[in-house]
């Protein structure tokens, strides 16, 4: 099939764009301008038939020549992070530009038009357990609000029948194909600095970035209709987190003993702050809400359908930290809004 994707030279695009080429698919690779020329796309394009185009995922103009002579479409593109001083491009960019190239794409016939969401759009389930059926939540910040604004609009496509498959990956882990490290990973990065790690009753979802990308490359078979599958992967509390961290550095880390509410109450002193000051990504109110709730995630449907199994994320983690130690300063940064 030949492919339209949109944040394909970022963290989670460019393993997804990977694991298509691998498959034999042909990508048609929304970028920047600026990123034309750069090591991600350079070595994408090495490995299968990559046509790249410069433009703004924002543009109405670049949206059309995007999805012109393409069979299906992954859009990727977004801003993933927990500042709200990227509140306003987060609408532009997570919410609207979604909600057009969805509908545009689907207007254009594609088939399948599939759409990278979160599982922080249907945070908190009802439940007490994400699945494919949770509905979409409200959202405590920015970068909630507008996944869920395009969880919404995603699924009145498909109630109408339109072939728009949503994934909703949770905290993705892994070594980075030639982009910046993921948010999980740089939300970590000043326990890996100062050897220093709060130590709280809670734990995360986490799956490894190659295994979402080979759920993405599994969807591009026509005729299947509409779908949603949640890419969890495996629930680690916070110290096996920590544990994981350790294995990767060959070192212990001190941990500071935090209790729930004194996490939640950091969260929410980064969202203040945040607004006015570049803090570090992972820190926020939704994320420590999040992570104390140690939320599971139900699999079944994606597993199922289409067949894939998920990695321990320990030995990702600890994978990933060796990667970064060995080649700290030395990534081309990628750019996830094309």
């Amino acid at each position: 099939m030949r492919i339209a994707v949109t944040g394909g030279t970022g963290y989670l695009g460019a393993h997804s764009v990977r694991a298509l080429l691998a498959a034999g698919h042909q990508v048609k690779l929304l970028t920047l301008p600026h990123e034309v020329g750069s090591r991600v796309v350079t070595e994408l394009s090495a490995l299968g038939q990559v046509d790249v185009l410069a433009g703004d995922v924002r543009a109405e103009e670049t949206i059309t020549e995007l999805l012109r002579d393409v069979d299906a479409v992954l859009h990727a593109a977004g801003v993933v992070g927990t500042s709200e001083r990227q509140a306003a491009l987060m609408w532009e960019i997570n919410a609207h530009a979604t909600e057009t190239v969805l509908t545009r794409a689907v207007e254009a016939g594609l088939d399948p038009v599939v759409s990278v969401s979160s599982y922080s759009a249907l945070f908190p389930p009802p439940d007490g357990v994400i699945s494919a059926d949770t509905p979409t939540a409200a959202g405590r910040s920015a970068y909630g609000r507008t996944k869920g604004y395009a969880d919404r609009v995603a699924r009145r496509l498909q109630a109408a029948g339109a072939p728009v498959v949503v994934t909703y990956p949770s905290s993705v882990v892994g070594p980075p194909f030639h982009t910046e490290a993921g948010v999980t990973e740089r939300g970590w990065a000043p326990i890996l600095r100062a050897g220093v790690a709060p130590s709280v009753r809670g734990g995360m979802q986490m799956v490894d970035v190659r295994d979402v990308a080979e759920v993405h490359e599994r969807l591009m078979r026509p005729g299947r209709g509409p779908h949603r599958y949640v890419c969890g992967g495996h629930l680690l509390t916070f110290d096996e987190m920590i544990d994981a961290l350790e294995a990767g550095l060959g070192r212990r880390v001190r941990r500071v003993r935090l209790s729930p509410a004194t996490l939640r109450t950091f969260g929410r002193f980064a969202d203040a702050a945040g607004r006015f000051l570049p803090l570090t990504d992972g820190l926020s109110y939704e994320a420590a809400w999040l992570l104390t709730s140690a939320t599971p995630t139900d699999d079944r449907v994606t597993t199922t359908d289409l067949g894939v199994t998920w990695r321990d994320p320990r030995e990702t983690i600890a994978e990933s930290v060796r990667y970064q130690s060995a080649h700290r300063g030395g990534q081309q940064l990628g750019d996830p809004r094309a």
